[in-house]
């Protein structure tokens, strides 16, 4: 029978193999979830303003070996001007800036997205770019502050709106095949505004047949168009008229 530390020796090795991070991050985001708005959004800023010190620190360290290891950069003026800029403050004062660019940046993008009840698009996603800019020039100590923030604000949401237009042009269209069915027939309704209001309460197409005034409530879709939705899904299923047979609801047309 082994002792009692050869047992707390196994019992340690076994805590240590039975350790899952990623078990532990799904149960801390699950408890993020519950909590109020503002707790997730400090915990989305906090963890981005992480990552953002971390690369900060490794840019800012990068760049210090790159101006040694080149002595011709002081011989171009606008290269050293450049240089001065970029290191200004050394590793930690690059690691303050994008930390506070990228916290900020998360933070704002998760308020925002709760503000607008769940909807994702290219503005959302400005004003979030926009916020993170102006507090990244008012860290980083630049001359007119002011001036230079709404400036550093502005080209930071032009960029980033471009390049939030160009992900969604190369986006997978398969993404949305699970919904097609039901924007379709929302289109046909004249109800397309509310296509999104699926995707984020997760009305799949699987699930129209068991769609109720609660359900479509919960997508956060108005009185008047979930009595125009249930009517129409009425035609085609059939609860209890035994004379008149359900109907399957019709099709997409196939894409060209």
């Amino acid at each position: 029978m082994p002792g009692p530390a050869a047992m707390a020796q196994q019992q340690a090795q076994f805590s240590l193999s039975s350790f899952d991070p990623n078990a532990l991050k799904g149960q801390f985001d699950a408890w993020v979830k519950t909590q109020h708005p503002a707790v997730e959004v400090a915990v989305a800023a906090l963890g981005s303003a992480a990552q953002g010190v971390f690369i900060g620190y490794l840019l800012g360290s990068f760049s210090g070996l790159e101006s040694t290891q080149n002595p011709n950069a002081s011989n171009n003026p606008q290269v050293s001007a450049q240089l001065q800029a970029l290191q200004k403050g050394g590793p930690w004062g690059q690691a303050r800036n994008l930390g506070v660019f990228t916290g900020v940046n998360a933070g704002l993008s998760l308020a925002i997205k709760k503000a607008r009840g769940g909807k994702e698009d290219v503005w959302g996603s400005m004003g979030a770019a926009f916020g993170a800019g102006i507090c990244f020039s008012l860290v980083s100590g630049v001359p007119n502050p002011l001036q230079s923030a709404i400036t550093t604000g502005a080209a930071f949401a032009g960029f980033n709106g471009i390049f939030y237009q160009l992900s969604q042009a190369f986006k997978p269209a398969h993404d949305d095949m699970e919904y097609a069915q039901g924007k379709y027939m929302l289109e046909m309704l004249g109800l397309k505004k509310y296509e999104n209001s699926l995707k984020r309460a997760l009305l799949t197409d699987n699930t129209i047949m068991l769609w109720n005034n609660s359900a479509l409530k919960e997508a956060r879709i108005p009185p008047g168009p979930r009595l125009v939705i249930l009517h129409h899904l009425d035609t085609y299923r059939n609860p209890s008229a035994i004379l008149k047979p359900a109907l399957p609801l019709p099709q997409p047309p196939a894409a060209a």
